[in-house]
């Protein structure tokens, strides 16, 4: 089990900003360096070793990278079947007030 803390940066000193904001830069691109290669098919333990030597991180950081990368994926095929199913009933909503829209143009040409 891991433990996070979370905290606030209470700091003027443009460096240590600076270096904040580069290993967020870092840890977001090795995410979505693991989410491309997790859908490719590729091994969660060999994603973390790579990752290692491609972006400048330690273990943890890399694992998390890939668990994250991971839950999204996840995440995603189960909301699949609940958007598939929403899109399906806009497209008969659709497709009903086109039939309605159409029976009324027929109506208002006959009365004219």
């Amino acid at each position: 089990m891991k433990t996070v803390r979370v905290v606030k940066i209470v700091s003027d000193d443009e460096t240590q900003l600076h270096s904040l904001d580069e290993l967020m830069r870092v840890f977001c691109s090795a995410k979505r360096y693991a989410f491309n290669r997790l859908l490719e098919g590729m091994n969660a333990q060999d994603i973390i070793k790579h990752l290692r030597h491609q972006f400048p991180l330690n273990k943890r950081y890399a694992e998390d990278a890939v668990l994250l990368a991971q839950s999204l994926i996840s995440f995603q095929r189960e909301l699949l079947p609940m958007r598939l199913e929403d899109v399906q009933v806009k497209m008969e909503k659709a497709a009903k007030k086109m039939m309605n829209t159409n029976m009324d143009e027929k109506h208002r040409r006959m009365s004219i």
